[in-house]
């Protein structure tokens, strides 16, 4: 069992390294300086949905959180071996033959991801292309992680490598060196092909995070992020590479989201980052970390959980469709990339949502988040984000008996979920619930939960 105790003195370490050298600036104020893109949120603030609740929390990349187990570990190898001989014979597209939906899903997984890498090849659908997305090494967040890459490309052609891009590391690294964003972006590439990562065989760099100060248009925020971008999808111009960005959002329990629609209005309406930014992202992947006790209402139907769930889940997007001429660009962009980066985090009560609750209950969770977004790209065939979805694998045990076995429990779940959800054939959201004769994981509840109507705004017409 891991457990994780922060004494005084390690609470300055882990700020300091979280801060990357920044000043103690909240997200929503303004950045500082033209070079700043911006600071993550607070650790206290209760509203924030942010990748930076892993720093606040103290939490170290760990490689594995248990052993894998050999029944796991035979059928990921067993998987690897069919794939690679079937794309050798008959091409790349020879796995997504009679697939509805081709299903790209991305993993934010900052710890345990090779573990959770083999129990997604161990039932992978063949509809699908897996990118996990490695940390960056924790004393020095500008240096991709080494010796990783090889591990996820291992599991099967279906399956990519993310370095992280860490943004607050870098921040540090155009101020303190006197260096441009696109300086920054090129140099990260260049420490990515030397630790392994390989864009010629599917690995991309992933982006962590795109902060408020962007939304809010601070500053010079949105050129440099524009600008870091270009240098990340350039390289040294030899292998242009689209990547994959995260960006921090608002908890689902939010209730005053005046202010935030106001800036995500402001921020969908300029077409110039937009535009600009389609030539360098592939996937745009907006945390949408999902609450339970916004989710699992006692007695509520099935489909009502999911409309509701996909309320919030989409809502970057639904607000995109709904500004009209005034969002063309954000919108056409959004159908490309958007990513839905769902809650697997399991036992927050903060940052990730609310998800302190039994294994057993978290099971369902997580099956019908992926209800949710396959049934909204059923609903929407033509309006994205068509097979494009994620999630955030971050276990906090909290003390939690039988950590190992439960977490393992875990990811076998999401992996079925999202096999059966994006199978070959017709396959349907239903899948998400369990495998055909076997429906039972969108069923659980949690006693006290209530809808946040407040997302509904988001798909209104723009007066």
């Amino acid at each position: 069992m891991r457990r994780i105790v922060i004494t005084m003195s390690a609470v300055v370490v882990v700020l300091a390294t979280a801060l990357a050298g920044a000043s103690p600036i909240l997200a929503d104020e303004p950045p500082p300086t033209d070079l700043v893109i911006g600071y993550p949120p607070a650790c206290d603030d209760p509203d924030a949905i942010s990748n930076s609740g892993v720093e606040c929390a103290g939490i170290e990349p760990v490689e594995a959180l248990g052993p894998i187990a050999p029944e796991i570990q035979a059928a990921a190898e067993a998987t690897a071996r069919a794939d690679t001989a079937l794309v050798a014979a008959d091409g790349p597209e020879a796995l997504r033959r009679n697939c509805r939906f081709h299903a790209e899903v991305s993993m934010y997984a900052p710890e345990d991801w090779r573990r959770l890498g083999q129990s997604l090849a161990a039932e992978a659908s063949h509809c699908a292309d897996y990118t996990i997305a490695l940390p960056a090494i924790a004393g020095n967040k500008t240096q991709p992680r080494a010796d990783e890459a090889w591990r996820i490309r291992a599991l099967g052609p279906r399956f990519h490598a993310a370095a992280e891009a860490h943004l607050g590391g870098w921040q540090t690294w155009v101020t303190t060196n006197n260096k441009t964003w696109i300086q920054a972006g090129q140099e990260f590439r260049r420490r990515m092909a030397i630790a392994g990562y390989d864009v010629a065989l599917g690995d991309t760099w992933a982006l962590n995070e795109v902060p408020a100060a962007v939304r809010q248009g601070a500053g010079q925020s949105r050129r440099n992020l524009l600008d870091f971008l270009h240098g990340l999808y350039e390289g040294d111009g030899t292998a242009p590479t689209n990547g994959l960005v995260f960006v921090a959002g608002f908890g689902q329990r939010t209730q005053n989201l005046s202010v935030y629609l106001s800036n995500m209005r402001g921020w969908l309406a300029d077409s110039g980052f937009w535009t600009e930014a389609d030539a360098y992202v592939r996937f745009w992947a907006q945390e949408v970390y999902g609450d339970v006790r916004s989710w699992g209402v006692p007695d509520a139907p099935g489909m009502t959980r999911a409309q509701h769930l996909a309320a919030y889940l989409m809502h970057p997007l639904t607000l995109a469709r709904a500004g009209g001429e005034r969002t063309a660009s954000a919108e056409a962009f959004l159908r490309r990339t958007y990513l839905p980066l769902a809650n697997a985090a399991w036992k927050w009560q903060s940052s990730f949502g609310f998800t302190d609750v039994d294994h057993l209950l978290m099971q369902h969770f997580i099956s019908e988040q992926v209800f949710a977004i396959r049934h909204d790209a059923g609903t929407h065939p033509a309006e994205g984000p068509e097979g494009r979805l994620g999630f955030a694998w971050v276990p906090e045990p909290r003390g939690e008996i039988d950590f190992q076995a439960k977490t393992a429990v875990l990811q076998q779940r999401l992996a079925s979920a999202l096999a059966n959800a994006y199978a070959q054939g017709g396959s349907s959201q239903m899948g998400a619930c369990g495998p055909p004769g076997d429906l039972v994981w969108c069923e659980g509840s949690y006693e006290g939960a209530l809808f946040n109507e407040g997302w509904d705004v988001f798909s209104s017409p723009w007066t």
